[in-house]
């Protein structure tokens, strides 16, 4: 996945590694981590495939490395940001792909929304089931702890369709943020 962050970072202009690394922690950084380790090898590795051309600029005594992506990066990245999102996938994947959702046509994104949301309705149905499951017997059932995260399941269940549903119909993004106390 950070390999197409990458790519997405530098869709639009030329950018250092640093100034990608600095770009993903400003941005998508709150749930995806990007270590030099993994940003410099990804940069050469889609440098030597194509998907990005790198430039060298002096600027002193040193010289800046600039990366941009190419039309075959451009092109793999729409691919993968436009594929149906795998139902498998975790909570990060989804952000990843909905942080570049503007590079999207507005149907794709629609549709890719609805279809995640039906995967987690799904699984919402799993939760209620085993909830039923469990209080048809009796709490010993299960500890508290066991009861609780069955209810974070739920709770975070209900927040995802919230959050998508708002997303997918771009409703003021302030209508999900509640007090609670």
């Amino acid at each position: 996945m950070i390999d197409y962050i990458i790519i997405g970072m530098v869709l639009h202009e030329a950018l250092t590694g640093y100034d990608i690394k600095k770009k993903i922690e400003t941005g998508i950084g709150y749930f995806v981590k990007a270590s030099h380790g993994s940003l410099y090898p990804a940069l050469k590795k889609f440098a030597d495939k194509g998907f990005l051309t790198m430039k060298e600029e002096p600027q002193g005594e040193r010289v800046r490395k600039c990366y941009q992506t190419t039309e075959l990066g451009k092109a793999a990245f729409l691919e993968w940001l436009s594929s149906p999102i795998d139902s498998n996938s975790t909570t990060v994947n989804l952000l990843a792909r909905v942080y570049f959702f503007d590079e999207l046509a507005e149907d794709i994104r629609y549709e890719q929304l609805q279809e995640y949301e039906a995967h987690i309705r799904q699984i919402l149905r799993e939760y209620k089931k085993l909830e039923k499951q469990y209080s048809a017997g009796s709490k010993e059932n299960g500890s508290y702890y066991e009861w609780a995260t069955l209810y974070y399941g739920l709770q975070s269940a209900q927040g995802m369709i919230r959050w998508l549903k708002c997303v997918r119909e771009q409703k003021p993004l302030a209508e999900l943020v509640r007090e609670d106390n």
